[in-house]
């Protein structure tokens, strides 16, 4: 009987752990979306001051969580937004306004996607 209630302790635990983790991956990446959308913002209007500091606390924050984020995620994506950044900071550099915008925008719904795909719904489930 001991065991079992070892047994049940575990699973609560293990239920915890990733319901806990499927909550921060969701709240984590919600915020990176929101500051590379507002990037493109400023990037469409001119202002490179903002749009550079708004892109550059995504991509830190992206960064921040990058080892907790590869325990948990599908490379696959990671990869993908991986790309995505490397093609943003060129266009960041040479300031090109529309594609700057666009790479800020096509980050931001993959960023999101990521954590919605973590997210607690029930289509997750299946």
């Amino acid at each position: 009987m001991k065991r079992s209630w070892i047994g049940l302790g575990l699973l609560l635990l293990l239920l915890g752990v990733s319901l806990l983790s499927a909550a921060l991956m969701e709240r984590l990446h919600k915020p990176i979306a929101l500051e590379l959308e507002q990037a493109a913002r400023y990037a469409l209007e001119g202002d490179w001051t903002h749009a550079d500091a708004q892109s550059r606390l995504a991509l830190n924050q992206w960064d921040t969580w990058a080892h907790f984020r590869g325990c948990l995620a599908d490379h696959g994506p990671m990869e993908e937004i991986e790309s995505g950044i490397a093609s943003l900071k060129v266009y960041r550099q040479v300031r090109d306004e529309v594609s700057f915008a666009a790479g800020c925008m096509e980050l931001a719904r993959q960023v999101e996607a990521m954590g919605q795909a973590h997210g607690l719904v029930w289509w997750n489930l299946f």
